[in-house]
């Protein structure tokens, strides 16, 4: 999701459902946009883009919507599903909110930045002890390149 889209949602956001709204079980993304999920309020059953007040159709996007996990009140964790097949999460109570390979604690920055150095995807895997797969992923997304 690009950060250029994040802030004129959040203040739509903030206009219509409060200072808080970017803790709100309701907020959800497609990895495009910043979504708002009317099904889990009594408001009705849509995906709205906050900004922009436009429906989205559940039925095209719902292999995509991704929701943050809660830990009671507060924000945990969420799964970036566009890494796929790599499972990559933010979990805000491990590597200070930084994408990490689930399971490790290997940030995905740093696997990138050695892929950066001219290291090969094979001796990367093996130094953070993470899959080639993983490696790979990580220079496509992060470098916008093959590994």
């Amino acid at each position: 999701m690009r950060p250029h889209k994040i802030r004129p949602a959040l203040d739509a956001l903030r206009v219509r459902f409060g200072e808080y709204a970017l803790v709100a079980p309701e907020l959800a993304t497609d990895g495009v946009d910043v979504l708002w999920d009317y099904s889990k309020t009594q408001a009705g059953s849509d995906l709205m883009v906050p900004d922009t007040g436009q429906q989205v159709f559940r039925e095209i996007v719902q292999d995509y919507v991704t929701y943050i996990a809660y830990d009671g009140r507060y924000p945990r964790s969420l799964e970036l599903r566009h890494w796929l097949p790599s499972k990559v999460v933010v979990d805000v109570r491990r590597s200070f909110g930084q994408p990490i390979f689930n399971g490790t604690n290997v940030r995905v920055a740093d696997v990138a930045g050695m892929l950066k150095a001219g290291e090969d995807a094979e001796t990367v895997a093996d130094e953070f002890g993470i899959g080639v797969s993983d490696a790979r992923t990580a220079a496509r997304i992060l470098l916008g390149r093959a590994a």
